[in-house]
This record gives structure tokens, sequence and C-alpha cells, in this order.
């Protein structure tokens, strides 16, 4: 049997964000438990030659179980030649989703609903997404959550008597990720002459917003620290207390910031986006503030410094909530697709 995973590796510029990281994950994951002939082709080799999709199309006029992963614009323009070719090769094609934006994308989309309704299956990270997707009418739909390949480290011990808050950023370093929310709670900060706090920020800066965003930087006590290899996260994102999370994307998926916080036993504070609720569990593994009111995430920073221990607390709920996310989990969906095993939601 042949394997073959399709989507955006970044491997040509080593892009690190949550759509390379993921489809990266879902390689390795079949990598180490699959003993079936398994290749990958990924659809950032377009920007080396355009011929590089006769390469593409051959893996998957050769395959027999194919994992695809593209972003809006692969979905978009490239999913129908691959769904065609699907078909016509007789291949089994499974879409692995990323983030939550498929069912706004799908709205005006006849055709692409018509074709994802025919592909074997649909694998959402969320249950908003599962259920809406049910109102296309499409029996196709499971859960997969995000996860990640890595053994669950030990966590660090909690200093309870620490007074010095260490928070991070850490994601697409992009407006709608709610990074000026930083830049506001630093001023607000400053205004109470709250000094026992700092804020890092990580990953890769959005290319339009690069200009504005280093003249912010340049004036503010607010660290950037660049981008972060995989390897690296979980021993950088251990050294911090919490993680903030001011997201302007209402249909964010399951965030990978948010999972490898609870990978190394750190709480979230975020903005309640769609499906927030399912994934940070309001004063148990984080902090939920009002999606549509910035001050309500300054105000609840601002409380958090103030009040440590409301932070520390806990620890002891996330460090059972993060087995969730396990690789191994997401292995039992995987191998029922490959092996042709019944499959639940």
């Amino acid at each position: 049997m042949k394997v073959l995973v399709l989507g955006y590796f970044g491997y040509v510029t080593n892009q690190i964000d949550g759509q390379t990281i993921k489809t990266r994950d879902v390689y390795s994951v079949i990598q180490s438990n699959c003993t079936e002939d398994l290749d990958y082709f990924d659809t950032q080799s377009f920007k080396n030659s355009r011929l590089n999709v006769l390469k593409m199309i051959w893996k998957i006029i050769v395959a027999d179980k194919i994992f695809y992963l593209p972003a809006h614009n692969n979905l978009k323009y490239l999913f129908p030649i691959v769904f065609i070719l699907s078909v016509i090769f007789k291949a089994d094609l499974n879409y692995l989703v990323v983030g939550g934006w498929l069912f706004k994308f799908l709205k005006n989309k006849p055709i692409h609903r018509l074709m994802l309704k025919n592909i074997s299956g649909i694998y959402v990270e969320t249950n908003d997404l599962y259920n809406n997707l049910k109102q296309y009418s499409f029996n196709n739909v499971h859960k997969l959550h995000n996860f990640r390949v890595i053994d669950l480290p030990k966590l660090k011990d909690i200093d309870k008597n620490k007074t010095h808050i260490n928070m991070v950023f850490m994601a697409r370093v992009h407006p709608m990720k709610g990074v000026d929310t930083l830049f506001n709670l630093e001023k607000k900060l400053n205004e109470l002459n709250i000094d026992n706090f700092s804020i890092d920020v990580y990953g890769p800066i959005f290319e339009d917003y690069k200009d504005e965003f280093l003249l912010k930087i340049k004036d503010s006590k607010i660290n950037y620290k660049g981008i972060v290899e995989p390897i690296d996260v979980y021993s950088i994102l251990s050294d911090y207390d919490i993680t903030l999370f001011p997201t302007k994307y209402y249909t964010e998926g399951f965030p990978g910031t948010i999972l490898d916080s609870y990978i190394v036993g750190i709480p979230v504070l975020v903005t309640n986006w769609i499906n927030a609720n399912e994934f940070v569990k309001n004063n148990e593994t984080g902090y939920v503030v009002d999606f549509n009111d910035p001050n309500a995430f300054v105000d609840k920073a601002v409380d958090l410094i103030q009040n440590p221990n409301n932070i520390f607390s806990l620890r002891s709920n996330i460090e059972l909530m993060r087995n969730q996310y396990s690789a191994d989990k997401a292995w039992e969906v995987l191998s029922k697709v490959i092996y042709n095993k019944e499959r639940n939601i």
C-alpha cells in the first residue's frame, strides 16, 4: 500500500507556523507507526518550479491513501485537481483540516462542497466545525484533535512565591493574532507603575506588518525573540508562567500555541474565539475573556500579574488535559483510515 501526505510542509523556506507544523506532525506520526510505503509532497515546492505539479500528479496517481492538508488557496485552486485524480485512480482521499475556517469558506462554493462530500473523510479539530459541516449534509466528517509528536516532558517545579511574572506570545506576529493588544497591555502596566513582568514575543512576522511592529518594539519593553524551531519550543516555553493569545481571528481552530503551553504545564489567557471554550477551561486551564473587548484582555492580564497564585493554581488541571493531545491519540484515528477500520466521530 502506498500512503501519501500532501500539503504545505514549508521545507523550501523552513516556514514555521501552525499549518506546516501540523502537516509535518501528521507525516511523522504515520512514519513512526506505519509499515506501509509512505511518501510526501510539499506544495511549497511550486515556488521553485511550476513543473513540480507534474511530480505531485504522479505521486497522487500511484497513491492508495492520501492525507491532504491544504491551506485556503490550495483548497480553492488545487483541490479540484487532487479530487479528480483521486477519483480516476481510485485513491482514498482524506482531508485533515487545519483551523476552523472551512465552514465559512464553503458557504458560496457549491462545487467544492459537492467534491468534499464525496471524499473518504474530513477530519476536523473542533466540535463547532464538526457540527457546522453537518449542515452541508456531509456524512464523512470525523474528529482529529490537533496534536504533537513528542514525549511529554517532565513539568518544571513551580515557585509559588515568585512575584515576577514572565508572559509569552508564541504565534504568527500579525495584527489579527492580537499583537497590538500586547502593546496596550504594556501601556496599561506602565500607567499603573507595575514593573514585575516581562512580555516576550516569538514567531514569524507578517510581512505587511513588519515595519510597524519593529517600530513599536523599538520603543517598548516587549522583547521580540525571533522564530523558534519546533525542537526548541518546549524548552523555551517552560521558562514562562503564562501564554498570552489575544487573537482577533474568530474562526481559530485549536491553536498550536495553546497545545504547546499545556504540554509544558503553563496556563493561557485568551480571547473568546468561536472554539475557545472547547480547549480552554475558564478558571481551570486558563482564562477566557470577551472577544470584542480588548480592554477585558488587558484588565485580566493586569489582575493575574497582581495575583500570581491564580496562575500557579491551574497546573494540576493542565497536567491532566495535556494527555488528550498526544501522538498516540492521533495515530488511533489515522490508523483506522489506513487500515479501513471502523471510525467514530
